[in-house]
């Protein structure tokens, strides 16, 4: 460090004098650049460098390849600076691995953070309150099982994401819609016993929207004009993406299952909606016929698709629809499914379950780009008993490797999507590589042999890192 003493300043004052002005004037620039130099404690020219943490002593799998590498993991503030053997540890805080798997954090791209309760609690007693902070503890949750980015694919979930997003709360990167859109009858009208529902008892002349549509679904549109309004209104308030509902549902009482759901004019009017905003539209459909049309009015992805013609699964591919698929809801025995309340939804997802048997073949012989999810909704202990299911049912159909990328990169390939409505746009997610956010898990065991490793998330998740911080260390 420079060390300026009273016989310097006195030395300085006395050339001054024998000096030109300009050259004072210099000089004196110099001295007072030299003095600020010298008052500055050491320790604070460093202090706006990012926080380095290393990681060694690990195998890395990186989202894209089907095996686990040998690499030190470089973490500088909050994205991976460098994947290599061998790093430097100088100036970082290391993490001794102990031989565990790093992988990406993971990347879920259809849940339903705001229907935390059945919607029969969801219609009849919730507050507003209490159906917000039940979304955010299913928000963190799905952190606690290792998914650092979550899709609300339908909901309001924007207030959630804003709480995680400022660090009053720990939980995921969250992506929202505004509001999914729902016709007068579709899949997402959910409307109260007074509000003119045929389902319930017509009651009023001037129905409105229910605290499920408000909260946890949809809201009503009906014609091109209020697709587009709703639509754009969605997008203003600060949603990531569009989603319609454009066929009949599992869980909704009224609508038949082969139902299509909004004229071509209205979906073509979504699509554009979305893609003036700069993003992206997706949709809901369960039968081949919705799903075939959708493509053809220019869908970039389809959920569910759970009864798919080998036909339609071929025309996906060629224009590369991605498919948001999920198994651990509607693949399990209709009969005894827990997620099923009633007759009618049994027999709904007698469809969907002998349906989704076939679309996975013909999604895997055509290359699918496949996301992982899995659409459940209700009550939290229900939730949590029934969401390991996911891992088993997709584990019957895919290797681990495309399990695990599905639940990767091929999300974090799907959040790029959103384009300038992208939250997250400094780095890609759902992989280890220079550049990409840090958000990273450190799993006991290998998930490229076992993949059902990750259903004990308690047990075998031992770090989890979001942004560069580190929030579970059990290491």
């Amino acid at each position: 460090m420079l060390v300026i003493t009273r016989s310097y300043w006195v030395q300085t004052a006395l050339t001054m004098i024998r000096l030109s002005r300009r050259a004072k004037v210099a000089l004196m620039a110099l001295v007072i650049a030299a003095g600020a130099l010298a008052l500055t404690p050491a320790y604070a020219q460093d202090a706006d460098k990012p926080e380095l943490t290393l990681f060694k002593n690990v195998k890395v799998f990186n989202g894209s390849d089907d095996s686990l590498i040998d690499a030190d993991v470089l973490v500088e503030g909050n994205k991976i600076k460098q994947v290599s053997p061998g790093i430097s540890d100088d100036g970082a805080t290391v993490i001794d691995g102990g031989g565990r798997t790093l992988m990406p954090g993971m990347v879920n791209m259809h849940e339903h953070l705001i229907p935390n309760q059945s919607f029969d609690y969801l219609v009849t007693s919730a507050y507003w309150d209490e159906v917000g902070a039940g979304g955010l503890i299913r928000a963190q949750d799905l952190f606690n099982m290792g998914f650092t980015t979550v899709r609300d694919a339908g909901g309001w979930a924007l207030g959630i994401k804003r709480v995680v997003d400022r660090g009053d709360s720990f939980g995921p990167r969250i992506l929202s819609t505004g509001g999914a859109l729902t016709q007068t009858g579709g899949h997402g009208d959910f409307r109260l016993p007074y509000q003119n529902n045929p389902f319930f008892s017509p009651a009023s002349e001037h129905p409105e929207h229910s605290m499920v549509q408000y909260l946890g679904g949809a809201i009503r549109a009906d014609g091109v004009p209020e697709v587009r309004r709703v639509a754009r209104a969605g997008l203003a308030a600060g949603g990531h993406f569009v989603k319609v509902l454009g066929g009949g549902g599992v869980a909704s009482p009224f609508d038949p299952l082969s139902s299509l759901q909004y004229s071509t004019e209205e979906l073509k009017a979504a699509i554009e909606e979305a893609e003036n905003y700069g993003t992206y539209a997706t949709i809901h459909a369960h039968m081949d016929e919705s799903v075939s049309r959708a493509v053809d009015v220019g869908f970039k992805m389809i959920e569910h698709a759970t009864v798919m013609s080998e036909e339609t699964a071929k025309k996906m591919g060629e224009k590369g629809v991605i498919w948001s698929m999920q198994t651990g809801l509607f693949m399990p025995d209709a009969e005894t499914n827990p997620a099923y309340s009633n007759d009618t939804q049994r027999a709904k997802g007698k469809i969907v379950e002998e349906g989704m048997k076939k679309s996975i073949e013909y999604a895997k012989k055509y290359n699918l780009k496949t996301l992982f999810g899995t659409d459940l909704i209700g009550p939290r202990e229900a939730y949590l008993k029934v969401f390991p299911q996911e891992w088993e049912y997709r584990s019957k159909y895919y290797t681990p490797f495309e399990v695990l990328q599905q639940a990767t990169k091929n999300g974090g390939d799907a959040v790029a999507l959103s384009g300038v409505k992208n939250p997250y746009p400094e780095g890609p997610l759902g992989v280890i590589e220079e550049g990409a956010y840090a958000d990273i898990l450190l799993v006991e065991g290998n998930p490229l042999e076992n993949i059902l490793i990750l259903q004990n998330y308690k047990e075998n998740i031992d770090l989890i890192m979001k942004d560069g911080k580190i929030y579970k260390n059990a290491l």
